[in-house]
């Protein structure tokens, strides 16, 4: 059984650790384009990265899985970020 952590919890954990690396962590909205990942983390020297936000357990939809792809494929980093562990690892890959 998965830990009950919400997602509002892991996203203020993971915008303190990226602010506190010097980078923006913005919310992502693209009216017209469903399935998008929630956050955009922009750092130094021209960097985006993609992050989608999800509670302990929950698995991409499939429009979110299709986004997923189209963005790899076209070069992005996305980011399923859905645990502590997760919040962890991302810092450590990224910075």
């Amino acid at each position: 059984m998965a830990i009950d952590i919400p997602e509002s919890f892991l996203e203020r954990r993971l915008k303190r650790l990226v602010e506190a690396k010097g980078a923006l962590f913005c919310k992502f909205v693209s009216p017209g384009l469903r399935g998008v990942p929630d956050r955009l983390v922009l750092k130094q020297g021209g960097q985006a990265l993609f992050v989608e936000m999800k509670r302990p357990g929950e698995a991409l939809g499939p429009l979110q899985e299709k986004r997923k792809a189209e963005f790899e494929t076209l070069g992005f980093k996305v980011y399923v970020v859905d645990s502590p562990l997760a919040i962890a690892d991302f810092i450590e890959e990224v910075f």
